[in-house]
């Protein structure tokens, strides 16, 4: 198995079959960041250009994945991401941004209601078939 490597708006790895003249492209790994809106959704178009105007770099989603770092010691006020929608046709994926606000009853901690956050820095990987 060969990879080719190559940068557009987001990055894309292709995993190339080995063994044969003309080895066939399988699989495509996009890499790509979004920041979340008011709503706390972070979108991501795996485009050529990065826009919902341009080509898709992907055919069918496999998998999807959206992860957020950070280093606030307060897990309260920790982001946490989750995927919410994969569309295709749309050329996008697309997560939840959220951070937990948590009430206090007799010294100890209860987790409380998911409120949305704004201006985070989501990672998204996708692998899929183009």
């Amino acid at each position: 198995m060969s990879v080719e490597f190559f940068s557009l708006s987001p990055t894309a790895f292709q995993v190339l079959k080995a063994g044969e003249s003309h080895p066939k492209k399988v699989k495509r790994i996009v890499y790509g960041q979004a920041t979340s809106d008011a709503n706390g959704v972070a979108t991501l178009y795996f485009t050529d250009n990065g826009l919902s105007t341009g080509n898709s770099l992907l055919t069918a989603i496999d998998y999807a994945v959206a992860s957020v770092y950070s280093t606030n010691v307060n897990i309260n006020s920790r982001p946490r991401v989750q995927m919410r929608e994969k569309n295709i046709s749309g050329k996008y994926v697309s997560a939840n941004v959220t951070n937990i606000s948590g009430v206090t009853v007799l010294g100890i901690s209860v987790l409380g209601s998911e409120n949305p956050v704004s201006g985070v820095l989501v990672d998204f990987m996708i692998l899929g078939s183009f």
